[in-house]
């Protein structure tokens, strides 16, 4: 991003939706075993690379050793640069990135999908772009690895739902970033879950409170950037933008939300609750708020409450309880492990699991299961699952804005969005922070 501030970049959302009927072909799918790849190797291309991409990418390598990174595409090349000097030492001779396959700027995205040795794509952008980058993906035949939350508006949840379809009928595989659905523990409580070791689901709490996160840049870095409405600004400090990340009940607390729809098989049908910023008040915050406090209505008529925040100096709870007709299930994850007990109605423990099991960590298994499932033949498809649940954390979100309740169906089928027709490099005025009763958005 350097110098970004002297010069402008358009990035055509409706034209990258364009692009794909106006391919009329798209290329096929293919597995790892193509004429570029002689030696077997399983050949990586990056799309953002902070510090979530290069974690990816190191996860890559240790799913399979076969897989080498290739190819690497930032909006800044001093972002490419921090990456390449981290890559190298963590990943040494997997790291085969020469200077001709490094891509910064607004069509960098571009070259690395189309770059004829990449097999699969990493894609972590902020999540306000994945839709772009996950669609030039489809079109250039790659199979992908997408972070979540996959969309932040109804827009681009159409937009990545769309890309899922075309690359399902081209055999191409999508696996996603909602990684508790790839850790055994919580693959085993969830098993006990569906085959009715509590009973029916009447209702479940779930919890996505920590501290404080990350911001970039000082007095001099936001002077140099040309302010808080800069681009640059905005996308160094993205999790702060409503259109970039899609708050962080939607770029971090999709997990436990993802992980209530993943229990009750089903997004919610409806949502309604309250939120707001009383921490992080200035204007290098963006937009966004420091809390939510939702209730979501699931077809059976079950009840779940859910409550994230990002407050220095509260008490942190990341953790899930579902509650049935025969008892209680608490699953509590922690990075590769999960502690889960389950209670019957008097109080007795019924069922335990103390922690993982198997041999690979949860982000570790993504990339292992995308490589063997095209290997197999049998690309994976995941997109609609993590899709609805980043819908859910939006329709969350949009409740706490408006202070109204809000159908799921009524905004899935929605055309609001919270990106620009195009954005300019020079500034992207802040938007207010969202007022219940004053907040407007068309559903």
């Amino acid at each position: 991003m350097e110098n970004m501030n002297r010069r402008k970049f358009i990035v055509g959302t409706g034209a990258a939706l364009a692009g794909v009927s106006a391919t009329g072909k798209l290329l096929q799918g293919k597995g790892f075993h193509s004429a570029a790849n002689a030696d077997d190797s399983i050949r990586v291309g990056l799309i953002g690379c902070g510090g979530r991409g290069r974690g990816a990418v190191s996860d890559a390598v240790n799913a399979s050793k076969y897989v080498k990174l290739v190819a690497m595409a930032d909006l800044g090349m001093d972002r490419i640069k921090d990456a390449s000097a981290n890559l190298q030492k963590g990943i040494g001779d997997k790291f085969q990135v020469s200077p001709d396959a490094q891509f910064d700027g607004p069509e960098g995205y571009k070259k690395v999908c189309s770059h004829p040795d990449v097999d699969y794509i990493i894609h972590t952008t902020p999540p306000g772009l994945r839709h772009l980058t996950l669609r030039e993906a489809v079109k250039n035949g790659k199979h992908s690895f997408v972070e979540k939350p996959v969309c932040v508006d109804p827009y681009t949840y159409q937009h990545v739902i769309e890309s899922g379809q075309i690359a399902d009928k081209t055999g191409l595989a999508i696996v996603s970033g909602t990684q508790y659905r790839r850790e055994n523990s919580y693959k085993d409580a969830m098993e006990q879950l569906h085959n009715g070791l509590i009973g029916e689901l009447t209702a479940a709490y779930e919890y996505y409170c920590t501290g404080f996160l990350w911001t970039r840049g000082n007095a001099q870095d936001w002077e140099r950037w040309g302010g808080f409405e800069s681009m640059e600004y905005q996308l160094r400090n993205w999790l702060y933008f409503t259109w970039l990340s899609g708050d962080h009940i939607a770029e971090q607390a999709i997990h436990n939300i993802d992980a209530v729809n993943w229990g009750f098989n089903s997004p919610p049908v409806s949502a309604y609750g309250s939120g707001g910023r009383i921490a992080r008040v200035d204007p290098r915050f963006g937009d966004i708020y420091d809390h939510f406090s939702i209730d979501y209505d699931y077809p059976n008529g079950a009840r779940a409450s859910f409550k994230c925040r990002q407050i220095s100096g509260t008490t942190g709870r990341v953790m899930n309880r579902f509650i049935g007709t025969k008892g209680t299930l608490d699953i509590r994850p922690n990075p590769g492990r999960s502690a889960s007990v389950a209670k019957d109605n008097s109080g007795k423990i019924i069922w335990r699991h103390n922690g993982r099991t198997g041999n690979n960590l949860p982000y570790v298994q993504e990339h292992k299961d995308l490589v063997d499932s095209i290997r197999d033949g049998q690309p994976i498809m995941e997109i609609q699952e993590v899709a609805d649940s980043s819908m859910t954390a939006i329709l969350g979100r949009e409740a706490a804005y408006s202070g109204k309740e809000l159908k799921f169906a009524d905004l899935q089928n929605s055309n609001y969005r919270l990106s620009p027709e195009s954005i300019t490099q020079d500034k992207h005025p802040i938007r207010k922070v969202p007022v219940p009763g004053q907040y407007k958005a068309e559903y």
